[in-house]
Parts: structure tokens; sequence; C-alpha cells
């Protein structure tokens, strides 16, 4: 079965030029279903069956100098869109304006990809996790139908760490969110490489990867999309 791996860049590469060649460069038919997300200003220069924004504004249009609507992203012929990353949290996104993005992205019929894992430490046990993901979960999910929505659980402290949660940590997460909230796919994501994403994509609960530094270097994202 094909699993969802999603390829965030972040604020890279720097120039149109190199965020094509990178995009030129990733395997079309690749044996999982994969998205491109590079920065909003690269959007429309990507040519991939499946691309995607790394964030939205919730409003339509009107006075909000720097923000990128939804109905632009349509526009575009984006199919996915990151929301709630701890990188956008860690700047002044809340969980109700993540859920305003979620229920704007839903009416334009492009699938919310919701991070969660904000807050998390190594230290903390399941449970305690949980108890953290139940709350953005509850207030991302809220009056949405949670099963048009692809959650992807990564804790911060293994964001560009170097550092993954194990993924018997992740397939357990993963069972939660899955029985817990109906939602269909779940991604792991927190230093993915090749050396760690098969053992990833083996686990039966985790549905793909959300891959951030790994997904820059072509010859090893197109390893990981092929496992």
């Amino acid at each position: 079965m094909k699993k969802l791996v999603v390829a965030n860049w972040k604020l890279n590469p720097t120039t149109a030029k190199d965020a094509v060649k990178l995009a030129s460069s990733i395997n079309i038919k690749a044996k999982n279903k994969v998205v491109l997300c590079p920065p909003t200003i690269y959007l429309s220069s990507i040519s991939y069956p499946n691309v995607g924004a790394q964030d939205c504004f919730w409003k339509t249009s009107g006075a909000f100098t720097g923000q990128t609507s939804v109905s632009q992203l349509k526009d575009l012929k984006i199919k996915y869109c990151i929301v709630g990353h701890s990188e956008r949290r860690a700047t002044g996104d809340t969980d109700q304006m993540i859920n305003g993005k979620i229920h704007s992205l839903l009416e334009a019929k492009i699938t919310p990809i919701l991070c969660v894992g904000y807050g998390t430490t190594v230290l903390q046990d399941d449970l305690e996790v949980v108890d953290i993901l139940k709350h953005q979960l509850d207030a991302g999910l809220n009056g949405v139908d949670a099963s048009k929505v692809v959650v992807a659980y990564e804790p911060v402290w293994a964001i560009g760490t170097g550092k993954n949660a194990s993924p018997e940590h992740a397939e357990k997460i993963s069972i939660f969110i899955k029985a817990k909230y109906k939602v269909g796919t779940v991604l792991y994501g927190g230093s993915v490489n090749a050396n760690n994403a098969k053992d990833f994509l083996r686990q039966q609960n985790v549905g793909g990867l959300l891959v951030g530094g790994a997904s820059l270097k072509a010859g090893e994202f197109n390893g990981i999309i092929n496992y």
C-alpha cells in the first residue's frame, strides 16, 4: 500500500532556479505518494503531480499584509497545505487560528496537513505526550470532518536535531490519533532520513512521513519515497 511522504522545504532553496532544479530531480513515479511543499514564492514555478503550501491564512481577502489566502492557493491548483507546524506555533499561531485555516482549506477542497507535537519533550512518556496532543487535536479538528485531514505527529524535540522518536512510539501515537479522531492518515516527522525512514514506513498505522532537511537532498529523498 502506498504511503504519503511530504517534503517540507521550509525556507529553502534561495532561488527559483534551484527550486525548479530540485523539484525536477524528484522521482514522479515513486513507490509512495509524494507532495512537495516549497516556499510560497516558488509555488507557481514548481511542476510536480502533488504540490503543497507550507501555511495559509484563514481569510479570503482583505487588509492582511504578507498573508496568502486559501483561494489564492486554490487558483495555483495547490492540493495540500501544512498548518500548525511547530515553527509557526512558536511565532504565535494559536489552536484557534489553526482551526480556522483547516476550515478554510476544507471549504476549498485542499487537504490540510495538521502538525501536532509542539510542547512535547524527550523525557515525557506516551501518556504525557497524548495529553498534549489531545489539546491540540481537540482544538484543531473542532467542527471539521477529521477523516479529510492528514495529521502529522512531529515531537518538537526531534525536529532538526538528528534525534528521532522510535518507530514503535510513532506507531502507538498513530493508533491513538486514528482511533480517537477517525483520522485516516497519520504521518511521522522529526529528523527523518534515509537511515530511519524504512523503519517508520514499516509500521502498520504510520501512514507516511513529513520530511524536512532530507527532502532537500534529491538522492536521499528519492530513496525515502521509493521504500
